[in-house]
Order: C-alpha cells, then sequence, then structure tokens
C-alpha cells in the first residue's frame, strides 16, 4: 500500500511541475493555419473520466504535411494552460506509438489533468515543439 502511495505521489509530481512557454521562442499560428500549413484540425479539447484526463482529437486532412510536422518526436502535442503556467505532456508510451499517417486519419490523446489544471471552458493552447495553436476553449 505504501509503494503504492509513492508511486502515485511521484506520479502527481512528475506530470504537475509547471513549466513558462517562452513566448519570444514560440510562434502562434491560428487553427486555419494548423490546417493549411500542417494539415492537420483539432476537433477535440475536452475534459474526460470525472476531471482526471485531456482528451485531444487531431484530424489528419493532409498526411504528407502532417507527417513533416509530427515525425519530429520534439513536435509531440502538449497542452498548456497559460492560467496557472502548466503544461500536461502525454504519456511516453502514447510518445512512442507510431502515428499512422493518412488522410482523413485521426490522433486521439489523452493527457493526465495534473492539479485540475483544464476545466470545462478554461482556454488550452496545443504546442508543436516551437509552434503554439491560439487558445481553444476546453469542453
Amino acid at each position: 500500500f505504501i509503494l503504492l502511495v509513492l508511486v502515485a505521489a511521484g506520479l502527481y509530481i512528475f506530470t504537475s511541475r509547471s513549466s513558462q512557454v517562452d513566448a519570444p521562442s514560440m510562434t502562434m499560428i491560428s487553427q486555419s493555419a494548423l490546417e493549411q500549413q500542417y494539415g492537420l484540425r483539432v476537433n477535440l479539447v475536452a475534459v474526460t473520466a470525472a476531471g482526471g484526463m485531456v482528451d485531444l482529437r487531431l484530424k489528419i486532412l493532409d498526411a504528407e504535411k502532417a507527417k513533416s510536422l509530427l515525425q519530429d518526436k520534439k513536435n509531440f502535442p502538449a497542452l498548456y494552460i497559460e492560467d496557472g503556467k502548466v503544461t500536461l505532456n502525454a504519456s511516453e508510451d502514447a510518445k512512442s506509438q507510431e502515428i499512422k499517417f493518412e488522410n482523413d486519419g485521426n490522433i486521439f490523446l489523452m493527457f493526465p489533468n495534473a492539479g485540475n489544471a483544464v476545466k470545462r471552458g478554461t482556454p488550452v493552447k496545443i504546442l508543436f515543439g516551437k509552434t503554439v495553436i491560439e487558445p481553444i476553449i476546453a469542453k
């Protein structure tokens, strides 16, 4: 039981670490620019699992453009919540999964909602390396 508590505490501390987004080094783009430049559409950012997870769903509109962005693991999506200065990262298992780049394909990602940083109505920015998408309101 003690080991379980220690593992849970360690996971919470690891996933709830805050990090600042360095605005000068980031390039902010709109959702329409994400579609045009990188062939991806944000279909959903929503709190799920009784508030414990954040669900991100992306649609692959152009497989080649999406691959040009996502083949570099540094560009794997992360979520940034400006109010709390918190970045939520997907698990290492999720990051290691191969993405199947197909037109009209989907990418479903779940992020641990550390410290309940995201609630319904929270503006969330999606980070792709040094590219950040304008805030999207979580559902």
